[in-house]
């Protein structure tokens, strides 16, 4: 059985995480990007699967680059060259490191190429939450978190990729709307020239999420990158449009697994 990779070539140190699990097979981590981070092209020497849970990242590998605003499901083999930007919300990634010479396609299904999948099914995303729920309690066997860490890579392996075409431009700027504020449904369809029914049905099309789950991610992002930075709970709760800690904590335990105040634990 091979020894499990030491990780990264040693890119500039833009992050703050952990290792919460290491396997015979895998390891696990969470990592916090901080807003407007970059990494600069570097490689890893075990082959990578993340989970996006909450934030933006612009990746780039093989001559192209991605660029993310949703949660989604990225693949890198060992070795490949990539750099990353993490933007104005910054990300938080559940990453799951398997040795360099394991199989992917007959190990767990999954192509042994650079790809982000930006459609994860909602049952997808609950496994990549509970699983960094059960990684932060600490109280699980090896054994099965471990099995319960293969479940999720099982899944990613299914997750499909973003609609084919160009989405129309009314699209990218609700976006940059609600992830600036958490503007009224109903007003941003006005914004935009369009009726809400269209707006509601075009939105979910293309961005693969309602209008109101994205708005409420975009929201998380704003909390989240507030607590990274050392903001109180409660004013960082405030900050990013919640009607109180209470509300933020709810939502972060349903989006990501955890609550702020546990997660803040985790990356201190």
């Amino acid at each position: 059985m091979s020894s499990m990779p030491a990780g990264v070539s040693r890119p500039m140190r833009t992050t703050r995480g952990r290792i919460l699990f290491t396997g015979e097979r895998l390891s696990a981590r969470v990592a916090w990007y901080a807003p407007g981070s970059r990494m600069p092209a570097h490689t890893h020497d075990c082959h990578q699967v993340s989970l996006l849970l909450a934030g933006t990242l612009a990746e780039r590998g093989k001559g192209e680059e991605v660029r993310l605003g949703v949660p989604a499901v990225g693949v890198k083999p060992a070795g490949l060259a990539h750099a990353n930007d993490y933007g104005p919300a910054g990300a938080l990634v559940l990453g799951i490191d398997l040795p360099g010479d394991l199989d992917l396609p007959r190990a767990i299904g999954l192509a042994p190429d650079w790809r982000w999948r930006t459609r994860p099914a909602s049952p997808l995303l609950g496994q990549g939450g509970a699983l960094l729920s059960v990684l932060a309690a600490g109280a699980s066997a090896p054994d099965a978190v471990e099995s319960q860490a293969w479940e999720l890579l099982a899944a990613m392996a299914g997750c499909a990729d973003r609609r084919g075409g160009t989405p129309p431009r009314w699209v990218a700027r609700a976006c940059e709307r609600l992830q600036e504020e958490a503007v009224p449904l109903a007003w941003l369809a006005a914004e935009q020239g369009v009726h809400p029914v269209y707006f509601a049905r075009g939105f979910a099309r293309w961005v693969g999420c309602p209008p109101s789950v994205f708005r409420v991610r975009a929201q998380l992002q704003r909390g989240l990158a507030q607590v990274a930075a050392g903001v109180p709970l409660s004013a960082a709760a405030l900050h990013a449009g919640f009607a109180d800690q209470a509300h933020f904590s709810r939502i972060a335990r349903h989006h990501c697994g955890v609550a702020p105040a546990r997660l803040r634990a985790l990356l201190a």
